[in-house]
């Protein structure tokens, strides 16, 4: 019998939804840990104390810029989500943008280094593949990488919510495989499960200290518990694709889904560079993963990227993120994971006429 905690139960037990552990419920941190141990064949396996279940990947950032960033200097990636920088202002840290490549699109471990040393960052953000460009890195650069934390004495808060959904064909990375003992992984049910509104996320970390006991105090105070119904969405998708891990076969929802956005994708990218589009991903390339694609403005376009946005919106063509967002001026974000072929076929239609339009007015 609980006779501790302040909820209502036991009156109409099929209308009762009641709360849920702080760190996620049992079943649910078991399966995650099996799943990324298998998924990346992380040594030392993941237990479920090993996992911190949250309210989606935002809270989780968020809980750890309030662990980590305080009084430090925080390493964002040139081309970031917005709210990393958010995270760390709240927490009372301080944004630096670094860049992982060069301009041929190379990790560039030197300039990472004296930027660490320049700044006297103490904790990196790495997110691979990227919001927003879609860069990846592969095996030797992850391990190259997890040389310079070590090298740099520098912690790293790895965002991996799209680490399966990468189009090159090689195997999915996570940092957390090649510095155990500097990274701190949050990933979420968003991308992958399909559910963005179940708010669903979970931090991944060695150190169980971390995800079982500091975290499930910031979470007890801050949401209380993650949602309980979205967790009981997450558990059968995740069991379903442990059954195909455990037979030795590649999810067959992921593989599926993958399949269908790197359609997309291409489709995509066709399209624009059709229309006079130029890619802005790593090396100037396409995206090779995430759900999105960076371009440059067109030259056919003489204004600002916010104002190609807001002119694509005001014609009805689609809306658009500028890149000023995310640290990359005069280009543009198009999310391509709820774009059909109908309605990359109407995007294209549309482009067309906006192109037409403004060589009209000109």
């Amino acid at each position: 019998m609980r006779a501790d905690i302040g909820q209502i139960s036991s009156y109409s037990p099929d209308d009762e939804v009641l709360y849920g552990p702080p760190v996620g419920l049992p079943a649910l941190r078991e399966a995650i840990a099996e799943l990324w141990t298998r998924s990346f064949a992380l040594e030392p396996k993941l237990r479920d104390l090993n996992v911190s279940v949250c309210s989606g990947a935002t809270e989780g950032l968020s809980l750890l810029f309030r662990c980590f960033a305080r009084d430090r200097a925080v390493g964002l990636p040139r081309g970031f989500w917005e709210n990393y920088a958010n995270g760390v202002e709240l927490a009372g840290g301080r944004s630096v943008l670094v860049d992982y490549f060069d301009a041929d699109g190379r990790l560039d471990l030197a300039g990472l280094h004296d930027q660490i040393e320049r700044e006297h960052i103490e904790l990196l953000v790495a997110n691979f593949p990227s919001n927003p460009t879609g860069a990846l890195l592969d095996r030797d650069e992850c391990a190259a990488l997890a040389g310079l934390l070590r090298e740099c004495d520098c912690l790293c808060i790895s965002d991996e919510v799209y680490a399966r959904l990468r189009y090159d064909g090689k195997p999915a990375m996570s940092l957390l495989g090649f510095a155990p003992e500097r990274v701190v992984v949050v990933s979420s049910a968003s991308k992958e499960y399909l559910l963005p509104g179940a708010r669903v996320g979970y931090v991944l970390s060695v150190n169980s200290d971390l995800t079982d006991r500091v975290l499930r105090k910031l979470i007890r105070a801050n949401t209380a518990s993650p949602n309980v119904l979205g967790q009981r969405l997450l558990l059968p998708r995740l069991e379903a694709e442990l059954t195909d891990l455990r037979a030795g076969r590649e999810p067959q929802f992921l593989g599926a889904l993958r399949e269908e956005l790197k359609s997309r994708r291409d489709a995509l990218v066709e399209l624009l560079l059709r229309r006079g589009f130029r890619l802005a991903g790593r090396a100037g390339g396409e995206a090779q993963g995430t759900i999105f694609l960076m371009v440059h403005v067109p030259k056919w376009f003489s204004g600002s990227a916010e104002e190609f946005a807001e002119a694509a919106l005001s014609a009805g063509v689609c809306s658009l993120v500028p890149g000023d967002s995310f640290g990359l001026p005069e280009t543009l974000r198009f999310s391509f994971g709820g774009m059909t072929t109908e309605q990359i076929g109407a995007l294209d239609r549309g482009l067309g006429g906006l192109q037409a339009e403004l060589k009209r007015s000109n």
